[in-house]
């Protein structure tokens, strides 16, 4: 073997070396990259999470826009009105069951 086909072999390893040093980071930083398939699937779990947050808040807007609805003057429920004006007030009728709990409860 001669010299020149040492170095000629020595230069293809380097090289091929170099080429699967890049192709290595790149398919690392394709799985767990900021944009790669794990950050992909911890995005998808809380897109769900965050989906389901919306429903219920949604829901818990539309209930409290119906109880406002009720309490309008053109609308008005008296029973939502008395239940809002005990609350208020901290007073019951004396021929209301009231149940204390404990703090915390």
């Amino acid at each position: 073997m001669s010299y020149s086909s040492v170095r000629r072999n020595i230069r293809s390893i380097a090289a091929n070396a170099i080429w699967l040093a890049i192709a290595a980071y790149f398919i690392f930083h394709l799985f767990t990259g900021a944009r790669g398939a794990v950050s992909l699937a911890k995005l998808s779990k809380k897109v769900v999470v965050l989906e389901k947050e919306l429903r219920d808040l949604k829901e818990e807007n539309e209930f409290l826009e119906n109880k406002i609805n009720l309490m309008r003057s053109d609308n008005l429920d008296l029973d939502l009105l008395e239940e809002q004006a005990m609350s208020v007030v901290g007073f019951a009728n004396t021929n209301d069951v009231v149940v204390l709990l404990p703090r915390g409860e």
